[in-house]
């Protein structure tokens, strides 16, 4: 497997089947250059980004306005977050995500995933987007209710993935 040093994450309701010409993810590499890392963030995401889960070993960032654009919520980035924090998240993450290492010691751009989280991370996606397309008459009630129990489900065959 080539190797990558971040993840694009698409909602499963924009892409309901996971095909070559229309993946759930993209795997790509990670500009160094804080210039050319933010300019590769807002080209990935659409826009203004915003770091929205902060990990200890990784970061996911989305659209700062997405709710509002409005782009359509993330049940796979969800998934993940979720399992990231040990939580169903209280609230929705919308559009695109993209998953990077942690926010450098600088505090001017972000790390690359490093080779075993990259690989966790991309298990983690491909385990929480067939959760969702097995369960895709969920996703419009879940987008208003997340944190049902019944979402639990998602959460618990993702991190099995791991």
């Amino acid at each position: 497997m080539s190797e990558f040093t971040a993840l694009v994450v698409k909602p499963v309701i924009d892409h309901p089947v996971d095909t070559p010409d229309r993946p759930q993810h993209k795997r790509l590499i990670l500009p160094t250059d804080p210039d050319d890392q933010a300019d590769f963030l807002c080209d990935e995401l659409g826009g203004i980004t915003e770091p929205a889960i902060r990990h200890r070993s990784l970061t996911v960032h989305v659209h700062d306005n997405g709710q509002n654009f409005p782009l359509e919520p993330n049940a796979v980035l969800w998934t993940l977050a979720s399992v990231w924090v040990g939580q169903p998240l209280d609230y929705l993450l919308y559009g695109a995500g993209v998953i990077t290492g942690p926010e450098r010691a600088d505090r001017e751009a972000y790390e690359g995933l490093p080779p075993h989280l990259a690989e966790q991370a991309l298990k983690m996606v491909e385990a929480a987007t067939a959760w969702w397309i097995e369960h895709d008459y969920d996703l419009s009630f879940w987008a208003h209710h997340q944190t049902r129990a019944a979402y639990r489900e998602a959460i618990d065959h993702t991190r099995r993935a791991l």
